[in-house]
């Protein structure tokens, strides 16, 4: 009976688990349309910022953008890792540190400096046991959309600043990109100096610069630099509700699983216990039966 008895514990816990990973998945995926939508909505906005970035850079106006500065070789590196606050989002942020780490001890072993800008708790504790070099840190920004995106830019002005003023020679982020509900894939990519072969250039009228061309060209750079970084936050947002939508569903089939084996162990266990007492009444009986007899 003490083995019926934590069998049914053992049920009733695993039923109550799955309760919550149930009510987690639903959640997740209410999150997830609303994260998708925040990195869908930013999607054109970028592309028409790089339509008017095309065009600055193919002009001849005889200045010359901080954002453009090319420092061969890079030997001193920042590194910006976008990863998530919380957990439950299976290999999702394992993944993304685990490239971010390696290419942060090759970067070491070619003798370079790297200074690492971390985005999320789960990439900030993981970086810090790797020895990374962290000069800013942003955390809870899982919740931020581009509303309140100033609440960011603080951290992310650091390594902005640094490769303007000439303390780092390129900038580089890290970032999970959303690619469907169920398809996402850590990516790392340098995105300053600014490269002009990557952009294409959407025409060639020119634009009329109030009161000068240098504030407006490093504006809108800077602009499109903000929003770069900002759209990799909202699709590794949308990742991560995503990962853990699917990994709570997982959770759960698991536990229905468990829950099917241990309901028949139980009935099992419970059969032989009834079969063994019958065995006993039955033998209990014929013995008194015998001893009539005699």
């Amino acid at each position: 009976m003490s083995q019926l008895r934590e069998i049914r514990r053992q049920i009733a816990s695993i039923g109550q688990t799955r309760q919550i990973t149930q009510a987690m998945q639903r959640i997740a995926f209410i999150k997830m349309r609303r994260a998708k939508d925040s990195a869908l909505m930013l999607r054109p906005y970028a592309r028409h910022l790089n339509r008017i970035v095309a065009r600055l850079m193919a002009l001849e106006t005889g200045y010359r953008p901080a954002l453009l500065a090319r420092r061969e070789p890079a030997r001193r590196i920042g590194l910006i890792v976008v990863a998530t606050d919380k957990g439950l989002c299976g290999a999702l942020n394992t993944r993304l540190l685990h490239m971010a780490v390696t290419q942060l001890d090759s970067w070491r072993r070619a003798g370079c400096e790297v200074s690492v800008t971390a985005i999320g708790a789960r990439g900030l504790s993981v970086l810090r046991r790797a020895g990374a070099d962290i000069v800013a840190q942003a955390v809870h920004v899982g919740e931020i959309g581009a509303g309140n995106a100033q609440a960011l830019m603080g951290a992310v002005a650091v390594p902005l600043h640094q490769f303007i003023d000439g303390e780092i020679d390129a900038l580089f982020v890290a970032a999970n990109r959303f690619v469907s509900a169920l398809q996402h894939e850590p990516v790392l990519g340098r995105f300053l100096p600014l490269d002009p072969r990557q952009h294409v250039a959407g025409g060639s009228v020119d634009y009329s610069y109030e009161p000068e061309p240098g504030p407006v060209i490093d504006a809108a750079l800077l602009r499109y630099v903000e929003t770069v970084i900002l759209r990799a936050i909202a699709e590794n947002a949308a990742c991560e509700q995503s990962a853990r939508m699917t990994a709570m569903k997982s959770a759960s089939e698991n536990a229905s699983r468990m829950i099917e084996e241990l309901t028949v162990q139980y009935h099992k266990r419970r059969q032989e216990a009834i079969t063994r007492e019958l065995a006993e009444i039955i033998a209990g009986v014929e013995a008194l039966g015998g001893g009539k007899q005699t």
